[in-house]
């Protein structure tokens, strides 16, 4: 089971295209079960993703939508103690029973708050995309 603050590793997933995407992190911000355009879903969650080096850091936290997280703000055992950043303005939503997950960490409750504002505000600007392919 996984819950808000949650970090889970997804075996495979589709992207906002539809492309299969294996293995990749993500951080549960809601656990409530609901529907959205008629389908149920069990958690939402955003995408976790690495730098590849400092340009790509500078040019990825230069937007607006992406939170920039430090190894210290999680807390698990098999966390790679390498900063990244979540992609706020794409929100996941998953069923637990249709794909195969682990959960590896937690994030930190001042990071979540940082990260729910900031979908908030994305929210408020139009600027977030509801994935549901992979319900």
């Amino acid at each position: 089971m996984c819950r808000v603050l949650d970090i889970i590793v997804v075996k495979e997933f589709k992207d906002k295209n539809g492309i299969v995407v294996p293995r990749h992190s993500f951080v549960v911000i809601n656990d409530e079960k609901g529907i959205i355009e008629s389908y149920s879903y069990d958690f939402i969650s955003n995408v976790m993703c690495s730098f590849h080096s400092e340009n790509h850091k500078k040019r990825k936290l230069k937007i607006k939508s992406n939170l920039e997280i430090t190894p210290n703000k999680i807390n698990g055992r098999n966390v790679n103690n390498k900063s990244g950043y979540i992609r706020a303005d794409d929100l996941f939503y998953f069923k637990k029973d249709k794909i195969d997950y682990k959960v590896i960490g937690r994030l930190s409750d001042d990071m979540l708050d940082k990260l729910i504002k900031l979908v908030i505000s994305l929210n408020v600007e139009h600027k977030t995309k509801d994935l549901i392919n992979n319900l």
